[in-house]
């Protein structure tokens, strides 16, 4: 058997493990919206420890890499609070703590895009805080965010490979194994290199296609 064919016969567990790495992908982008949320909710606070909070979150989780979060996380907390998580929890958390300060910081600029006058036209209607948030800014603000948050998507799936250090069954732990057994790094890891280039590609289209929509209606 060639040094090609070893990687093809493989393939299927490969693309198995990519269901792994999509998974952690899109819960850690979910959850980094919803906590995203609450972070800008206090970076945008009339609270001064509120948005003391909110800027500290942002800097310390934008200043290290996913490899430290997820040794953190499945490690040091795990000696600390004696939680056993298993490895695919300890890297949706992990990436989800990460995500959550730059999807705050998208939804920061989105939100700097919406007009002033807005909030006063909601307010001359009687409007509370709450229902102009809710019905007239953050509609407007996630529909410029969106082509953001899908390059963040990316990013995120990139950065999913590292899981495998901790013994996530993604697509780069199996590609690893395999070629630990068969000798073969080059071939299996640029076949997982391929895979990627694909994958990046076709979201990376579907970002700019969306962000012309979206322009286009405006």
């Amino acid at each position: 058997m060639n040094s090609w064919s070893a990687v093809l016969s493989h393939m299927p567990a490969m693309l198995y493990g990519l269901r792994f790495t999509f998974l952690i992908a899109i819960a850690s982008l979910a959850l980094s919206m919803v906590f995203g949320g609450i972070i800008v909710s206090l970076l945008r606070s009339n609270v001064v420890v509120a948005r003391s909070i909110g800027f500290l979150y942002v800097q310390v989780f934008r200043s290290l890499s996913p490899y430290v979060y997820v040794l953190l996380v499945y490690f040091a907390l795990a000696g600390v609070t004696g939680w056993k998580m298993d490895p695919t929890t300890a890297g949706i958390i992990s990436l989800t703590l990460l995500n959550t300060a730059y999807v705050a910081e998208i939804y920061r600029s989105a939100l700097l895009t919406i007009d002033d006058g807005q909030w006063e036209a909601a307010a001359a209607m009687g409007l509370t805080r709450w229902k102009t948030n809710s019905i007239v800014i953050w509609p407007q603000a996630l529909r410029t965010a969106l082509p953001l948050l899908l390059n963040q998507f990316i990013v995120i799936l990139k950065d999913s490979a590292i899981v495998g250090v901790i013994g996530v069954k993604d697509i780069l732990y199996i590609a690893n194994a395999q070629a630990s057994v068969t000798y073969k790094q080059f071939e299996y890891l640029t076949a997982v290199g391929i895979i990627f280039i694909v994958i990046v590609f076709v979201l990376s289209r579907l970002s700019m296609n969306l962000e012309r929509r979206l322009a286009w209606k405006r």
